[in-house]
């Protein structure tokens, strides 16, 4: 079990496995430890032995510690908007379905929001996709400067956004909603000498116990297209 030790591994606060810091190399004195006996108890050949299986130790080590690299790597690009540094549509469903369990067992309240970009259709008409997607980096940068590290972001597709609000109240999640939205609004694009911007039209849903990831979702979108609406006629009147 010693030995096998040297391979040991940790499970972290969420439940993942990680591999448990170690040193990068292992030397004779520190192989023969493991078996309970003395490097000046061991012959010339078995030395020799142990010199070789240490090497072979240490190039496994730096093999994990690869591989480890690579598998995290693997599953931030697969979890993440390829654009916008946050969560994509898949992954910010499954963190809101774990989320909405774990507020159910333990009564917690989160409210979820959905952002609909107003004008961003017009800007990529007239100014390209080179334009619309620095907008769209801007708005996450602005949505991850406004929030907290507890609340979960994610691009759902197209100029559409979501953030989940953890341990407010329906109240205070309005009043956030409203100032994120005023966030988006402020932010300025530069492109090709012109200053670009968006509003933002949003929906807000506090968690409901009987609702599922996609009700909740569907809810927030409907009020966000009430609010659009609502907007518009304004404008028009």
């Amino acid at each position: 079990m010693k030995f096998l030790s040297i391979f040991s591994a940790r499970r972290d606060a969420s439940g993942k496995t990680r591999i448990a810091p170690v040193t990068n190399k292992i030397n004779v004195e520190e192989a023969v430890r493991l078996f309970g006996v003395s490097s000046d108890e061991l012959t010339p050949a078995v030395r020799a032995a142990f010199a070789a299986m240490t090497g072979e130790i240490t190039e496994l080590r730096a093999q994990r510690d690869a591989l480890k690299l690579a598998l995290d790597s693997a599953e931030s690009m697969a979890d993440h908007d390829p654009l916008v540094p946050v969560y994509n549509r898949r992954a910010f469903m499954r963190e809101l379905s774990r989320l909405m369990s774990f507020a159910r067992r333990y009564g917690l309240e989160a409210s979820l929001i959905f952002f609909d970009l107003d004008g961003f259709k017009a800007i990529n008409d007239t100014h390209g996709h080179a334009a619309g997607d620095k907008i769209l980096c801007a708005v996450g940068d602005k949505l991850m400067d406004h929030t907290r590290e507890s609340d979960i972001l994610g691009r759902l597709g197209g100029d559409e956004f979501a953030v989940v609000l953890t341990s407010v109240s329906p109240e205070i999640a309005r009043q956030k909603a409203a100032q994120l939205a005023s966030a988006i609004s402020e932010t300025i694009v530069e492109f090709e000498g012109k200053s670009l911007s968006v509003e933002a039209s949003y929906g807000l849903t506090p968690f409901l116990s009987e609702a599922s990831a996609e009700r909740l979702v569907a809810l927030a979108d409907e009020a966000m297209y009430a609010q659009k609406t609502r907007r518009k006629s304004n404008r028009a009147s």
